[in-house]
């Protein structure tokens, strides 16, 4: 399952688990509703992985934040800190293999 994140609730996840999925999405962008379909397959399949998604334009200030400049984006996080950045659709055996690498 993908949560829904925020400026709050993404700096608790971040805390909290050791490697964190975050995609930034438009409701509006057909690519980003193709990548989240192979994302939520991968949150169903990966153990110890926590994936949530952030909702531009709600979240302005955290895409200003992680320099998100294109959608969809997914950061990969390995103990609070940005470890991999992959711009525009990215399939979910490259996600599942940049997991690999964390």
């Amino acid at each position: 399952m993908i949560k829904e994140l925020d400026q709050k609730t993404l700096k608790e996840v971040l805390e909290e688990n050791k490697i964190v999925i975050v995609e930034f999405y438009s409701k509006t962008c057909s690519h980003c509703r193709k990548q989240e379909a192979g994302i939520e397959e991968l949150s169903e399949e990966e153990t110890g992985v926590f994936f949530g998604k952030v909702e531009i334009p709600k979240e302005i200030a955290l895409a200003e934040e992680y320099d998100v400049t294109s959608l969809p984006t997914l950061l990969y996080f390995k103990e609070g800190k940005i470890r991999e950045k992959s711009i525009g659709f990215t399939h979910k055996l490259i996600v599942a293999e940049n997991i690999k690498k964390l």
